[in-house]
């Protein structure tokens, strides 16, 4: 016989009152093995499709599966089998459903849904069962960071489809994803060093800059190059035609070298 004994006494109290009747609850879970929960009024779901969320995690496989949502996600994950693929649902805060601006990826039910949440030692299949059970009163999960984990798996769902058009319908083995390509332009900084000298002071007499070191002595700082300037002349005029005209200067303009 099914008891509440048999069950994490504060997480099935916790769901069983979302319920205006808890009794009927407990009733469902011995009888049924899963309820039917209001959702809104404790907490909300997202309902999340098996092929995202495997191409999110990059596995089919059950155990995979559990334990990198249970490192992802963190919160209470039900499966439901009863849909072709399956569904997950993950529970998140009850004013998720208030401030969901994502339905274009994700769908987000909350307050006028139930959902059937089975038993909290229902952890395997057949039938509905928790992938990731709540761990304690209120476990539910970030609601960015499910949303996160369903954008990875939309764009790798898009990138597999991308590969497929472009490879006869068959999916490449490998991927090498390269980052952009400017970052291979990038090089290591130079490393910052402190300076060689301790201050800068003005010789009067030859008006130039002395360095000094801690010691007190002169710093030799490396002799100065030297610059010179060269002129250039554009010209205009000549061209052809049957009245070339003389070529003038008609500006100048310093250039400045230095070694």
């Amino acid at each position: 016989m099914y008891t509440h004994e048999g069950l994490d006494g504060g997480v099935s109290e916790w769901l069983a009152r979302t319920h205006p009747v808890p009794e009927r609850v407990w009733t469902e879970w011995a009888t049924q093995g899963v309820a039917l929960l209001p959702l809104g009024e404790r907490f909300a779901a997202v309902r999340m499709a098996s092929e995202i969320v495997h191409a999110a995690v990059r596995s089919e496989d059950e155990e995979v599966v559990a334990a990198e949502l249970g490192d992802l996600l963190g919160g209470g994950i039900i499966f439901d089998r009863r849909v072709a693929g399956g569904t997950y649902y993950a529970l998140v805060d009850v004013c998720a459903d208030l401030t969901w601006a994502h339905d274009d990826v994700v769908t987000c039910l909350g307050r006028g849904t139930y959902l059937g949440v089975p038993r909290i030692d229902r952890r395997q299949p057949p039938g509905t069962y928790w992938v990731v059970p709540p761990r304690h009163e209120g476990d539910v999960c970030p609601p960015l960071s499910v949303l996160g984990l369903l954008e990875a798996g939309r764009a790798r769902l898009a990138a597999e489809r991308e590969l497929r058009s472009h490879d006869g319908g068959e999916l490449m083995t490998a991927v090498v994803v390269q980052g952009p390509w400017a970052m291979r332009l990038v090089t290591d900084r130079l490393p910052v060093r402190p300076p060689s000298y301790a201050s800068v002071v003005l010789d009067g007499p030859s008006q130039t800059a002395r360095y000094v070191g801690t010691d007190g002595r002169v710093v030799e700082m490396g002799k100065h190059g030297t610059s010179r300037t060269t002129g250039t002349a554009s010209v205009s005029g000549g061209g052809d035609g049957q009245n070339p005209q003389p070529q003038t200067q008609d500006d100048h303009t310093t250039d400045y070298e230095s070694d």
